[in-house]
């Protein structure tokens, strides 16, 4: 039953290879992550040959080895990897707020009125994308002095999502999945956008433009939202759904989120 195990580490490595070359990789681990992954095929492969033709080696079938079977099932069940826009409902913690209420957005009618007139989107103030995505959507919405960025201007793409333990009714979520080791780990990261009078539907994806606007969660924390100044629907197909680290990016810099002159810190 030696050939069993040849056959496991073959399909193993059949399997890196295949994310490998359809570049779907990037659905399951993040950049940091896949060069271990990818080492890990050669050995793998040679193992498995080994195992299965060399007649020297004797080795005892135990039930317990099906178990090796499991990440194959989870495989074919996970196909490419791409995690449903549904699937943020249970990861929207946004940007890792440590707010321990239920709600992180109360719905406040009496919040600041702004005049979307006034604002100029030809050159927004944060064009958020993929390299400072996991940066900017956390900075810009809990970790900074609310009264320093309001009334900037924001442009992002993501999907929609919402849970009504978390955001009032007149509110949304758009973000991405942000992923520091793997997709196992991913949480949902983004922009608290107020509805008004938009049309946006759970699980598409959309293109916003908006206004930083404070106001504050049911724990009393000023926090700040997108008040819309204009919405597209975009095709999820053209969008990566998983966004990392800025230094996970291009040449390893944070060049994208330092050009800012952001204070970031814990």
């Amino acid at each position: 039953m030696k050939k069993f195990l040849g056959i496991i580490c073959l399909i193993y490595s059949g399997i890196i290879t295949y994310v490998w070359i359809f570049n779907e990789m990037k659905n399951f681990l993040a950049p940091t992550m896949q060069i271990y992954l990818k080492v890990s095929l050669f050995p793998l492969a040679i193992i498995g040959i080994v195992l299965y033709f060399e007649e020297h080696i004797h080795y005892k079938f135990k039930i317990t080895d099906i178990i090796l079977l499991l990440p194959i099932f989870m495989f074919i069940i996970a196909g490419n990897g791409r995690l449903s826009a549904s699937f943020a409902t249970n990861r929207m913690n946004f940007n890792n707020n440590k707010v321990s209420s239920k709600k992180v957005v109360k719905d406040t009618s009496d919040d600041k009125k702004i005049d979307i007139k006034d604002y100029d989107f030809t050159n927004p103030d944060f064009e958020i994308i993929d390299e400072n995505y996991y940066e900017l959507a956390n900075y810009l919405t809990f970790l900074v002095d609310a009264n320093k960025y309001e009334g900037k201007t924001v442009r992002v793409r993501g999907m929609a999502s919402k849970v009504g333990e978390y955001i009032s009714g007149n509110y949304i979520g758009i973000g991405k999945y942000g992923i520091t080791c793997c997709a196992a780990d991913a949480g949902f990261v983004g922009f608290l956008v107020k509805l008004d009078n938009n049309k946006i539907k759970v699980n598409h994806w959309y293109e916003v433009e908006g206004v930083l606007t404070k106001t504050k969660d049911n724990a009393g924390y000023e926090v700040l939202v997108l008040t819309l100044a204009g919405v597209k629907e975009i095709d999820a197909k053209s969008e990566e759904q998983y966004v990392y680290s800025c230094y996970t990016y291009g040449d390893g810099t944070c060049s994208e989120v330092d050009k800012y002159n952001l204070e970031l810190k814990e």
